[in-house]
Order: structure tokens, then sequence, then C-alpha cells
């Protein structure tokens, strides 16, 4: 079988960990292919406590990496991933530490992976825990003006199923709540963008990979269970994170031509933005957004560059996998699904027809 080693960022994670490594000790995969690195960005709980008991009941688990503070998700990855690089897998995974895995998943993903070596990563069907009859992220969905959300969020797998078919796919980006990367790519495109810290950085990798020729595909009999709770408290600092990430994400990939094309898309959107953040108490964010792409302005632009000097095609190689709607399952608003998703898709489909 093939090298692999599993990558699992943590923070405060003692209520999720005990399920996570039974499952991970139960898995089918043979325990002489896989080893473990836990990158653990300044617990303050029991987690490092649950860690070091579990490191002596796993063989194959012999990395724990300290941080004394939270360095972030991308930071914590690319910690583990520079350690697991060192090592030459075949496979290098990120899995997040309130997740739940099967024992085939791993087998089945690295099967299919083998198979179709133009795919560079793969994520599995991720569901809701403990409602494992529910989707949380069968691939993900990317609205053009830098909106990201789960495809099939919330859905019975079912229905979804039953829908759509149950076949694998290609989406616009995979959920880094659990994805299988080749070694190759992180040869060829580097690691995480740790400007993100959280959010979108799964997008930008995928992006990336895309415009370097990678496939993505999004696996649908391999299954890996997500203690997802969707954020009910207001998170000034999560909407501060979205949204300098969003614009961040879109400065940074798309041509001049398409930001151009998608200016009065996006002026309309940040107005509505605006008024959002007014009405919810998050202006302070917004405006905190805006700051630091002014301050960070010279940095994005030589990543810009980098970007569009490396790229072997166009801005349509990354349209051809996005929507015009936004489609958020926990958020509901008559005015976006009657009057605003249908003038995007009107406006989304235009430009599409006119960039490169």
């Amino acid at each position: 079988m093939k090298k692999v080693i599993i990558i699992i960022p943590t923070w405060n994670s003692e209520k999720f960990l005990s399920e996570l490594f039974w499952s991970l000790k139960n898995m089918d995969y043979p325990k002489e292919d896989w080893n473990l690195v836990v990158v653990d960005n300044g617990s303050r709980d029991k987690t490092l406590e649950i860690l070091n008991d579990w490191q002596k009941k796993m063989l194959n688990f012999p990395t724990i990496i300290r941080n004394e503070k939270n360095l972030g998700f991308a930071a914590g990855c690319n910690q583990g991933i520079g350690y697991a690089l060192k090592q030459n897998p075949d496979y290098i995974i990120l899995l997040n530490d309130d997740t739940v895995v099967e024992p085939d998943w791993l087998k089945i993903m690295i099967e299919k992976m083998e198979k179709q070596p133009e795919v560079g990563l793969a994520q599995p069907l991720i569901t809701r825990y403990p409602e494992k009859n529910l989707v949380n992220s069968f691939g993900n969905a990317f609205q053009f003006l830098g909106f990201g959300y789960s495809f099939g969020d919330n859905w019975p797998i079912g229905q979804l199923f039953q829908k759509y078919g149950q076949r694998d796919y290609e989406p616009a980006y995979l959920s880094f709540t659990a994805v299988v990367i080749r070694r190759a790519v992180f040869e060829q495109i580097g690691l995480l963008d740790e400007k993100y810290f959280a959010y979108h950085e799964d997008s930008d990798f995928c992006f990336r990979a895309r415009l370097a020729d990678w496939h993505l595909l999004a696996v649908s009999n391999a299954v890996v269970h997500h203690n997802y709770r969707f954020p009910s408290k207001k998170n000034k600092q999560r909407y501060f994170w979205l949204e300098k990430n969003r614009l961040y994400l879109t400065l940074k990939f798309y041509k001049l031509r398409t930001l151009i094309l998608a200016f009065p898309a996006f002026l309309v959107m940040e107005l509505g933005l605006i008024l959002f953040s007014l009405a919810r108490g998050f202006f302070a964010q917004r405006l905190k957004a805006y700051g630091w792409l002014v301050v960070n302005l010279p940095g994005i632009i030589k990543t810009r560059r980098a970007i569009q000097q490396d790229r072997k095609s166009g801005d349509y190689q990354l349209f051809d996998f996005m929507t015009g709607k936004i489609e958020f399952q926990e958020i509901q608003n008559p005015l976006l699904d009657w009057i605003g998703n249908p003038v995007l898709g009107l406006y989304f489909s235009i430009m599409k027809k006119l960039i490169k």
C-alpha cells in the first residue's frame, strides 16, 4: 500500500479526540503504511494530556508538534506538512480534530486516486455527526464574488444521491475537513497560504492546484463524519476572517479583465454587506478587513504576480466550476432567493462568455 501521513491540527479539542482516535485505530488501512502527526495550536484544556495517552497506545503516532499559541489552521497544517514531506510519503492527509472516520474510507480514497493520476487531491463524503444520514460537505461550491459553501449541506444522503446520482465528481473546491493530497502537488505549488489564518485556505489551495492542471475529486463511497455546528452566536473575529479572506482570494486569483467585469457586481454586493454589517454590529470588522487589504497591498500584488505568471490557464478554468448563486443552508432570505440570485445568475452567465 502507498505510504500515508495523516496530519491533525488541534486546539482545545479534548471533547472530540477519543472518538476520533478510536476510529483511526480501527481503520483497515495497514498500520505499517500510515503515520500520524498532530500539531497542537496552544490548547489550554486537556488536549495534550489526551494526545500523550494515545501516543502510548499507537506505534504509528510518533510526533506531536506543540505551539505555545494558536497560529491558525493554515500555519498549523503547514508545520505538519513540512514535517511530513521530509518523510517522503506518497500522500498527505489533512484531517480535522472533530471528525470520526469510517474504517474503509482511506483505502477507498487511495485506490481511487491511484487509478486517476491526474487527480491531485480528493475528499470523502463528509456527513454531520452524530446525524450520520445528513450531509455536511460533498465537495464545496464557490460563488464568483468569493462566497464558498458546502454542497449538499444538511441534505439527507439518500435525497442528495437521488437528485444528483451517487457518483464521484469534480467540485469547485474541496473541504479540508478531510482531504487526501499527493505529495507531488505540494512539491509543485507549495503549502497553504498562511495569510488566511482560517477560512478560504482550502479554496485558495484548490485554485492553485487547478491552475497547475491538477484535478479535484469528491468521492461518494468514502465517508468521514464531522462534528459540525454552525456558529449561532455573533462572532466578530470570524466575520473579519471570512470577509478579509474572500476579498483577498479574488484579488489574488482573478485576472485584471475578470476583476473589471466583476466590479459592478462586487460594488453592489459590498454596499449590501456594509448595510448588513451595520445592522448586525459587524461594521468595525468590515472596516478592519478593508484596512488589512490596504496595509497588505504590496504583498498581495507580489503574490498575485506570482500566480498570474505561473498559471497554465485563464480564469475560465476556475469559472467553469463556479456558480452565480449564493446558497447557504443556514440562512434563508426571500430577497436573495427571488431577486438577488436570479440577477447574479444572469450576470454570471454573461460574464463567463467574456472572460479568458
